[in-house]
């Protein structure tokens, strides 16, 4: 039998990459000779990925198993095992490891299963399979077959001393555009039965001197992001404070990524994050469900009164990206209830708002009661929720329809000042906001097909002024108007603003606004690297709009202002940079021939 050993990941996007399969590598190399690993995701070609597969010319193959790509890794193998009926066939991971006699009796061409945590399981498993020592028998954490039966051997205890796995990563050659993934603890304090994590009991950590040393590593080969997979990364809050203040220290442009729990900061926790560079932290932050009985029933402890106080405060410092989750499908949580849990956190404000779906995880709890809660769900993964005792397929569709508009105008950050205006001019809930515009896009057969930026900014304005008429009188239309003008220019600024933007006569204030660029807007911070340049030249970098509002205060004066605005983005700039002026002010210029 062939001893070199193929370590395979098939992600859910080409940015992600897989840390699994490096911890395996790193952790049985130290046994174990010829490791390689490799990297696909599902919007691979299958013919492509088996080519590669084939011609590795491994003898073993191991696959890292999760709801986004089962189906394609089962598929894979079945292939592969056909091309190559001598290759040995490992699986593990989560979507493997509750039922792995059921995987191996419905796929013969899977040789063993690696259950749970898969380090020192995989390590022994390879030693016997290469070197031919040890009893398969004797593995804890194993399922194979014999030729008469399954055999599930008993479970392997957890690794206690997580110092002992190496750190995963060789080199950064191939990270390039690519999210990092990393974990300073295993396993989750809370119980949340929708969860896997909910079946580990405990948490253990990484020495801070090993993180430390992990962290500065990823900080000096300059990578963009690093995201921590720590399932609630201030569970120990001390802690985390030390980690974010040494991150801090390096002064570095690397993002870090944390899932945190909201109710658990502390002032410590904030002032560090206050003193943050802006960019460097974002957080994820599981809400779920604000109702009472939903969040006692699925034993998800949280305080959202806290929750909202605190995500409020670090908004407030605007420094960084906050990242807010709801799970649509609990138990006892019908649409009225939803409604009010989505009004909870979208009034908060934050940069996102993830609308989910609840997944029937293999292995969690809330699997285990659906039938106590009348819940159907998808047979294949990601096993998503279907109906449930309080709500029907229709809500669910429903919901769905409003998480797909929700994320092409709220999350994707194009479209917050006119949001901001118009919900409240209309006088309606967030909630009912959403459902009304997904409506809207049904009745227009807007799901067909994919929209353009421009188009975005058009089926907005119509809808508005369809549906509301009646809300909106000709001074909020205009209103609307300027700030769905400066959306587009501070986030859209894809080819021509669309037509249904009214817009200023420029012709009447050229010449001023000309002069006023040449003689004091390159003196402004920001500006100064385009002075002395020739007006043709100037205008290749900078542009302008005319605004009949004053739609940049918190106030929107009736007041004429001329936005100025770099036309190529600045690095560290999220937003276009630009300042403002009164035309009032540019029309006082004396233009001199």
């Amino acid at each position: 039998m062939q001893n070199k050993v193929l370590l395979s990941a098939v992600n859910a996007k080409f940015i992600h990459s897989s840390p699994a399969v490096r911890y395996l590598k790193k952790y049985c190399d130290t046994q174990i000779e010829g490791i390689d690993i490799a990297e696909f995701s599902i919007n691979d070609n299958i013919n492509s990925i088996l080519k590669r597969l084939y011609n590795s010319n491994a003898g073993i193959y191991g696959f890292s198993c999760y709801i986004w790509n089962i189906s394609l890794v089962l598929s894979l193998c079945s292939s592969l095992k056909k091309a190559k009926p001598e290759a040995i066939i490992i699986l593990g991971g989560p979507e493997v490891s509750y039922d792995s006699a059921d995987i191996l009796s419905s796929n013969s061409y899977i040789d063993y299963i690696v259950i749970g945590e898969g380090e020192e399981t995989l390590r022994e498993l390879l030693c016997s399979l290469i070197s031919g020592k040890g009893g398969i028998f004797n593995i804890n954490g194993i399922a194979f077959r014999t030729d008469e039966e399954i055999i599930v051997n008993p479970p392997r205890a957890y690794i206690e001393d997580l110092d002992g796995i190496p750190f995963p990563y060789d080199s950064f050659d191939d990270f390039e555009n690519k999210i990092v993934y990393y974990e300073t603890s295993r396993g989750c304090p809370f119980n949340c039965q929708y969860c896997l994590s909910s079946t580990i009991h405990g948490v253990r950590y990484l020495s801070m001197d090993r993180v430390k040393k992990d962290i500065k590593t990823f900080v000096n080969a300059g990578i963009r992001q690093v995201k921590l997979v720590d399932r609630t990364f201030n569970c120990d809050i001390n802690r985390s404070v030390l980690i974010m203040e040494y991150i801090i220290g390096l002064n570095s442009a690397t993002n870090f990524h944390f899932e945190i729990a909201a109710d658990l900061i502390n002032e410590r926790f904030l002032r560090t994050v206050e003193k943050a560079p802006a960019g460097m932290f974002q957080f994820e932050i599981g809400v779920q469900s604000t109702n009472p009985g939903t969040l006692s029933e699925i034993k998800r402890v949280m305080d959202f009164d806290k929750v909202r106080l605190n995500v409020i405060k670090l908004l407030g410092f605007k420094n960084t990206h906050i990242h807010l989750d709801l799970i649509a499908g609990l138990p006892y949580e019908d649409t009225e209830s939803f409604e009010k849990s989505f009004n909870d956190v979208y009034f908060l404000s934050a940069d996102m708002l993830q609308l989910g779906f609840l997944k029937l995880l293999k292995g969690s709890g809330i699997r285990e009661k659906r039938s106590e809660y009348g819940m159907e769900h998808h047979d294949f993964p990601p096993y998503e929720v279907i109906k449930t005792s309080w709500m029907s397929y229709k809500d669910i569709l429903m919901l769905k329809d409003m998480e797909h508009v929700l994320e092409l105008y709220w999350n994707s950050g194009k479209f917050r000042n006119a949001l901001s205006f118009l919900l409240p001019a209309i006088s309606t809930s967030p909630f009912n906001f959403y459902r009304i515009l997904s409506d809207y896009w049904n009745s227009k057969e807007y799901y067909n097909s994919s929209k353009s930026i421009n188009e975005l900014f058009t089926i907005l304005h119509h809808f508005a002024a369809d549906l509301y008429a009646d809300k909106l009188d000709s001074a909020q239309l205009s209103l609307l108007n300027e700030y769905l003008k400066l959306d587009f220019l501070l986030y859209g600024r894809s080819g021509s603003m669309p037509d249904v933007i009214n817009r200023f006569d420029h012709s009447s204030v050229k010449t001023k606004i000309s002069e006023y660029m040449k003689s004091r807007l390159t003196d402004m911070e920001g500006f100064e690297s385009f002075r002395n340049m020739p007006m043709r030249e100037l205008l290749k970098h900078v542009g302008y709009e005319v605004f009949t509002r004053d739609v940049f205060g918190d106030v929107p004066e009736a007041r004429e202002m001329v936005m100025f605005y770099i036309l190529q983005p600045i690095p560290n700039f999220k937003n276009p940079f630009y300042t403002v002026v009164p035309l009032e002010e540019i029309n006082e210029i004396q233009i001199i021939h």
